[in-house]
């Protein structure tokens, strides 16, 4: 009998593997690759990261400015890593895209050259690039610094009380603090609430704020429901020592994309707290934080041949 010859082919199968794009948080802009006016890249104190650190000239007008590209518009948390082993402030003034943030902001001494300290400031930035720079103020120059570290907040929208959908309560002004026009006093009874009317680009976990005075000693919970489905039950709205002084309850809930109806609602004979607004958050989609060029997707063509 001949031998018998198999061929089997398997089939070509071309798939696209692609890697998720980096969730955006905070990014570190080290000194040493920034853009430097009368100052040198230095190495020779311990405790900096990167591969360096910048001392600037004693000069006034020296300065460091970094170059970033944010994801959205928003507030940026900028956090700048210095130290100055000087007894004097070695102050700075702060620009973000040319507009001064901070007037002569302090860099205190940190006690040595090799102890580094962090301050914190935050600003508003653009979409896309952006420009911040630390500016010496004095003829001693600025502190060595070591990098920054920028956060853009997701942005938030806010819903004020007064606005909403009332259910045996009254609008008030009459004590300070509030946001907006007014307050929401909600009656001294059970079912008393306030409905919020809000709209979601897309769907998913968002983060709710609702800001509140109780200048009762007595917990003023509420039921808190999305759409009409219980999220919270009875979330509780603590004393806040007098009705002048607000606080906030903040917790996280699933929004529709779309129409969406926040509904927190008394559910004790006190009725609730004054309601100020509420603030909701939604987070971003991940930014695609890869360097221009490197691949986002690659192909991948598997076949098969067996031979008998």
């Amino acid at each position: 009998m001949r031998p018998r010859a198999l061929f089997v082919v398997g089939a070509l199968v071309a798939t696209l593997a692609c890697a998720a794009p980096a969730a955006a948080a905070t990014t570190r802009y080290e000194a040493e690759n920034a853009t430097i006016s009368q100052g040198v890249v230095e190495s020779n104190h311990p405790g900096f990261s990167g591969t360096g650190f910048v001392n600037y000239h004693n000069v006034n007008g020296s300065y460091v400015q970094w170059t970033f590209s944010a994801p959205l518009a928003g507030t940026a948390t900028l956090s700048l890593r210095y130290a100055n082993g000087t007894t004097a402030n070695r102050p700075m003034d702060i620009t973000v895209n040319g507009a001064l943030a901070f007037d002569e902001m302090a860099f205190n001494g940190t006690g040595s050259w090799s102890t580094w300290h962090t301050v914190t400031i935050n600003a508003s930035v653009n979409a896309g690039s952006n420009t911040i720079r630390a500016t010496a103020t004095t003829a001693n120059g600025g502190p060595n610094v070591d990098f920054l570290d920028v956060e853009v907040a997701a942005p938030s929208t806010d819903y004020q009380a007064e606005n909403a959908t009332i259910f045996h309560g009254v609008v008030e002004a009459n004590h300070a603090g509030f946001t907006g026009t007014g307050f929401v006093n909600y009656h001294n009874e059970i079912g008393s609430y306030v409905s919020f009317a809000v709209t979601a680009p897309s769907a998913g976990s968002s983060l709710f704020a609702l800001r509140y005075a109780n200048g009762t000693t007595a917990n003023r919970p509420m039921d808190i429901t999305v759409n009409g489905i219980l999220v919270r039950d009875e979330l509780a709205f603590p004393s806040t020592g007098n009705w002048d002084t607000w606080a906030e309850r903040t917790i996280d809930v699933n929004l529709n994309p779309g129409n969406n109806t926040i509904r927190a609602t008394a559910t004790t004979a006190n009725g609730g707290p004054n309601l100020d607004r509420l603030r909701i958050t939604q987070p971003q989609p991940p930014a695609d934080l890869r360097p221009p060029g490197e691949p986002r997707c690659v192909e991948i063509t598997d076949t098969t041949i067996t031979l008998d």
